[in-house]
């Protein structure tokens, strides 16, 4: 039981380990690995490349494949650019089994040691050390959890397994334990670096670690896809990518195993020849050539594998409305150009603020499943535009247009908060089996008040002060509303719980209007010192309409 312990606690020590070194290395190399990948678009080899140090940086290709699915959304990568990316992902992956055949005792020990004593002396609270002490903390987890691995299975009587194993895993069953490993783990690398240390241990033989691992390859590419849940369009079609790869690289290595078999070469002897006669050096090259053997031809061949993957996968309404159509990567050198281009791209997001709402006045309208992608796609273009201003602020804009540039991160966030706020709102109204008059009317009320914003986007600042003003005296209209609601005869409470919230939602959505109105209208009249005033004045009253809400 203590060896059985041992193991357990070493897997749990590893899972807990990569977990935070993951999350740590994406926090601290997140903005070198989205600019590594975005110069990815040269060739095959050049995306090859940079996603096998994105991988090797981050140790999860599961966070390249995230990363890469995020640019294609965006618009810096197409899914041709994305798939040697997502190759290359999985073998930098392979560093890690390479660092799990390394006698590295000693090391554990004084990493750990200087962890804990970076910790004790609050290094982790300095910006600039914060995320690599997360880092270097799950790198000490990871070699700690993997002694631990290493260490149980020495307690066992290897002769008494041997007699057990006699005849060694069935090919079938070996791979069939490796899949069912990785589809647990929903990594290759984890099962691979536990089958090299029961090698380490001699609980198993070069031979039958090798059909474990090669299971355990195609394993966790199937688990990418189980995980993918729901998950549609682009970002699938990348999961099938990882399964493409894992395949390839089984059936190539598999075939190249099975010739040197037949032209009467001993495998497992050439392989343990190239590891110099060490099994666990001997499994890591073969982990590694899985993933080469998948990645380069799945990388070459990308139009190929676009095709099966689009197949598979097709794009959805949600992948074109993700796309954002002005801001670039390319526009960053050219501040005033960068600034124009985002503005246009906020003044898109505006126009497109009625789509998120049901027109109950009309049959024939879009359903909720297509005002679903609308709002994700929308969404994910909010989030480009934010990083877009974020990374032009960090190249050092000047003082003039640094202001402009704060400005309109205000904006799209008020903008962003609308959409999620509009989003809320048609859930209620469309929860309702028969909606009540009163949520008709709020729902049309509040759609006409979003398309007089998104029309005021083309018109002159008149329009803008005119939703200013209707925007802000709305206490009377929601006290009368509230009365109403109080008079009503409803069939459950239930249905009054929904139609309060609705109330709130409309309110909330008006006050966010009120808002960008307000936003979009300062920055046209810098040169007028009146109407800044004026505008200064209607933020003022926001702020306290804001706190009255």
């Amino acid at each position: 039981m203590a060896i059985i312990a041992q193991i357990l606690a070493g897997l749990g020590l590893l899972f807990v380990g990569l977990k935070i070194m993951s999350t740590h290395l994406q926090q601290a190399t997140g903005r070198r690995v989205r600019n590594l990948l975005r110069t990815a678009t040269r060739s095959p080899f050049a995306g090859l490349l940079c996603g096998t140090l994105a991988g090797a940086a981050t140790q999860s290709s599961n966070a390249v494949a995230v990363i890469s699915g995020n640019l294609v959304r965006g618009g810096v990568l197409t899914t041709r650019d994305a798939i040697p990316i997502v190759a290359g992902g999985n073998v930098g992956t392979a560093a890690l089994v390479f660092v799990a055949a390394i006698d590295f005792r000693l090391l554990v020990l004084y990493l750990v040691a200087m962890v804990g004593f970076g910790f004790q002396f609050k290094l982790d609270r300095r910006p600039a050390f914060k995320e690599w002490m997360g880092v270097a903390l799950g790198l000490a987890l990871v070699l700690l959890g993997l002694d631990y691995i290493k260490q149980g299975p020495r307690a066992l009587d290897v002769s008494a397994l041997a007699a057990v194993l006699d005849h060694g895993i069935s090919p079938w069953v070996g791979f069939l334990l490796g899949l069912i490993a990785a589809a647990v783990s929903q990594s290759s690398s984890t099962p691979t670096i536990l089958v090299v240390a029961l090698m380490q241990s001699q609980v198993l033989g070069l031979d039958d670690s090798i059909i474990i691992v090669m299971g355990a390859n195609l394993g966790s590419g199937i688990s990418a896809v189980l995980t993918a849940g729901e998950l549609e369009g682009t970002g699938r079609q990348l999961c099938y990518v990882h399964v493409l790869v894992k395949a390839v690289g089984c059936l190539l290595v598999g075939a190249v195993l099975l010739a040197a078999g037949w032209l009467g070469a001993e495998p497992v002897a050439l392989l343990s020849q190239m590891g110099g006669g060490k099994a666990s050096a001997s499994l890591s090259l073969l982990f590694l050539a899985l993933q080469v053997a998948g990645a380069v031809p799945v990388s070459l061949a990308r139009g190929v594998t676009e095709a099966i993957a689009a197949r598979l996968s097709p794009p959805t309404m949600e992948d074109s409305a993700s796309k954002p159509r002005f801001i670039h990567e390319r526009a960053l050198g050219d501040f005033a150009t960068a600034l124009d281009l985002a503005e246009q791209e906020i003044m898109r997001l505006v126009k497109l603020l009625p789509t998120l709402l049901p027109d109950l006045d009309q049959q024939d309208q879009s359903g909720p499943a297509e005002r679903l992608a609308l709002w994700r796609g929308a969404n994910a273009i909010g989030v480009a535009i934010d990083q877009f201003l974020s990374d032009l602020i960090a190249r050092g804009v000047p003082r003039g247009s640094l202001q402009t540039a704060l400005h309109l991160q205000a904006l799209v966030e008020t903008v962003r908060t609308l959409q999620d706020t509009l989003h809320a709102f048609t859930e209620v109204v469309e929860g309702f089996a028969d909606l009540p008059p009163l949520g008709f009317n709020l729902s049309e009320s509040l759609r006409t008040i979003i398309l007089s914003l998104a029309d005021a986007t083309d018109g002159d600042a008149e329009d803008l002060d005119l939703i200013i003003t209707l925007a802000g005296d709305r206490s009377d209209l929601l006290s009368r509303i509230r009365r109403q609601l109080a008079a009503s005869a409803l069939g459950t409470g239930e249905d009054a719980r929904q139609l309060l919230l609705a109330t709130s939602l409309f309110e909330r959505g008006v006050w966010l209007v009120r808002r960008s109105a307000v936003a979009l209208r300062a920055p046209a009249n810098e040169a007028n010192p009146v109407v800044n005033a004026a505008s200064g004045e209607a933020r003022k009253r926001e702020e306290a309409d804001a706190h009255r809400t």
